[in-house]
């Protein structure tokens, strides 16, 4: 009964010790691979969310002639009139709001105005346009909306009109740039 109980401890002892040899030896796993990153769009991810004309009713002599501000489909521009400017000072404001629908945080630019063609010389001696300077050089976090910014027209000369123009449209155009820069989530 020794002898048997001998030969059975010695065979556990050497299983164990197989089996922790064995272990050892296979313990460390490899894996090879290679992934390969491509910078995704950006540039149709940037778009107005909101558009909203604001104009002052104490004003006098304003005449609402039907503001509006309209979004483009693509997002990318809006387009806005504003009432009749009949006196030196007459305004309106044009808030708006940017989203970035991107997987990249987004820097955004300065927003330029300039006339559109045939414009040029009407745009800058009838009106001043300020766009609000919160949103240069700002970064949008992916998936974010901005806040508020603006663009004020103001008539700063009176219109007297000629023979055959008793009144004047000035068209011009807003840009803003948008780069992207790299999200770490």
């Amino acid at each position: 009964m020794k002898k048997n109980k001998s030969t059975k401890l010695g065979i556990v002892i050497a299983v164990l010790l197989l089996a922790i040899g064995f272990a050892a030896v296979t313990t460390t796993l490899y894996i090879n691979g290679t992934a390969k990153i491509v910078p995704g769009t950006f540039d149709g991810d940037v778009v107005f969310k909101t558009a909203e004309m604001d104009t002052d009713e104490a004003q006098a002599g304003m005449q609402d002639t039907g503001t509006t501000a309209v979004i483009s489909e693509d997002g990318k521009e809006i387009t806005f009139t504003t009432q009749t400017f009949n006196t030196i000072g007459d305004y309106a404001v044009l808030h708006y709001t940017i989203e970035n629908k991107s997987q990249y945080d987004a820097v955004l630019g300065n927003i330029s105005c300039e006339a559109l063609e045939g414009h040029e010389t009407n745009y800058s001696t009838y009106l001043t346009v300020t766009p609000s300077t919160n949103l240069d050089g700002t970064t949008l976090a992916s998936k974010t909306t901005s806040g508020d910014a603006t663009v004020k027209v103001e008539m700063k000369r009176s219109f007297v009109g000629e023979e055959n123009e008793t009144s004047r449209t000035i068209s011009y155009k807003c840009t803003i740039t948008a780069t992207a820069a790299e999200t770490s989530n």
